[in-house]
């Protein structure tokens, strides 16, 4: 018995011993399951691996391509290559720190997968914004399928590395000297997300998941709070909101993703394009709010949507009116895409940051004067797609029309003529 109890003793030991420690540097997180289970793909890097996380599959490494990127990156840094190795071991325990598994790489194989990896990411924003220091055979900017498909793996949250050791071995370049590493970030992604510029260099970034979501948010400092609603309510969809009178009008064009506001009977939304990466971005910065400790932002920026968008219809409207565009494909694709972003998220009605404003559309729809234009409005829709969807329908009620009158007056005139002698007859009752 004492033997079965010390071996048991030594495994639980052993197991416990290899727990992974909570960090407050943790912020690169391996997708839950459950969320990876709607769309695995939006989580996975299609050509490039950065970071351990998809070390293994060798298919996405382009390795070449990271080696000649560190190579053109040495011949402008003011540091070697020793120096440069020095530096990312000097940050290694900081950098395992980042990671929620415990890596199993020796100090050898993580310092260099760390280097190479990291200053690829550099190099590629330097050579996107610098044509100077493209390659003529630079596959990357050469191919632009590759080059769509790196940006979009550099938005998965399994796919980075800690932002501070971006920008460490970015200062190494004279370039730092006339541009921060996060203007040059902003370079790179700022055609295609469509985000504001950050204000101040002084926000401590996790990561460039963190950055490009950073991106989207709103300009006051961040930690700053929306009032949370009371209780979890959706808001009726946007052809609902449509009928009875709400119109949709896009924001200001430096406004950030959640701001949206009712006002006037108008709901104020920023303009989104939708296109091939949103539903990776969404996904990925949902997943990240999920496992790290901040506000839920985007979470309830497509929980709105989801409310909005129930059919392609709703769709109609958000793109008529300027709220979305759409590069996707046909309605019905985007439509599917935002109804399925948030599944197995939030729980927590707390952390929902539109319940003031899902309860103010809801009253606006509830009221009796507006649910009356909403039904003026289906009736007027459903008289024109009965009648006058064609010429030769609405021929047809006008002449409709046209014979009961003729038959009308015809009756009238008839009923004159019988009791032309004695009108009194026509309204005297007979027994």
């Amino acid at each position: 018995m004492s033997q079965i109890v010390e071996e048991v003793a030594v495994t639980i030991e052993r197991k416990m011993h290899n727990l992974t420690t909570g960090s407050i540097e943790c912020c690169i997180y391996r997708v839950p399951e459950k969320l990876r289970r709607a769309n695995a793909e939006a989580y996975t890097p299609q050509v490039i691996s950065i970071g351990p996380f998809h070390r293994e599959k060798t298919a996405i490494q382009l390795m070449a391509t990271k080696l000649r990127y560190l190579k053109g990156f040495l011949h402008r840094s003011k540091a070697d290559l020793p120096a440069c190795i020095r530096i990312i071991s000097e940050l290694e325990d900081r950098i395992r720190q980042c990671y929620q598994e415990n890596l199993t790489q020796a100090s050898k194989e993580l310092v260099e997968m760390i280097l190479v990896d990291a200053v690829f990411v550099v190099e590629l924003f330097i050579r996107s914004r610098y044509l100077e220091h493209r390659d003529e055979d630079d596959e990357i900017f050469n191919k632009q399928w590759i080059s769509n498909a790196v940006f979009h793996d550099l938005l998965l949250l399994e796919n980075q590395v800690p932002f501070f050791v971006l920008e460490i071995l970015y200062n190494l370049t004279a370039l730092s000297n006339t541009v921060t590493f996060f203007k040059l970030s902003y370079e790179y992604f700022k055609d295609v997300l469509h985000g504001h510029e950050l204000a101040s260099t002084s926000f401590q970034m996790k990561h460039l998941v963190d950055y490009v979501r950073a991106l989207q948010l709103p300009s006051f400092p961040r930690g700053g709070r929306y009032k949370h609603g009371k209780k979890f309510e959706l808001t009726r969809s946007a052809k609902e909101l449509h009928e009875a009178g709400a119109e949709f009008k896009p924001g200001k064009e430096n406004s950030s993703l959640p701001d949206v506001h009712f006002e006037a009977e108008t709901l104020w939304m920023r303009h989104v394009v939708v296109h091939e990466w949103t539903e990776a971005w969404f996904r990925n910065m949902i997943a990240y709010e999920q496992c790290h400790l901040v506000q839920k932002y985007i979470t309830s920026y497509a929980i709105l949507m989801d409310s909005l968008i129930d059919t392609p219809e709703d769709i109609d409207i958000l793109v008529s009116c300027g709220i979305l565009e759409n590069r996707l494909g046909s309605k019905e694709d985007v439509a599917s895409l935002f109804n399925s972003l948030y599944k197995e998220t939030m729980r927590d009605s707390s952390e929902f940051l539109y319940s003031d404003l899902c309860q103010k559309l809801n009253e606006y729809s509830r009221h009796p004067w507006n649910q009356w234009k909403a039904a003026r409005y289906r009736w007027k829709v459903i008289l024109y797609r009965e009648y006058f969807s064609n010429p030769w329908s609405a021929f047809s009620v006008v002449a409709a029309a046209v014979l009961l009158v003729l038959t009308l007056l015809q009756t009238a005139c008839s009923l004159m003529d019988v009791y032309a002698g004695d009108p009194g007859r026509l309204f005297r009752w007979h027994k």
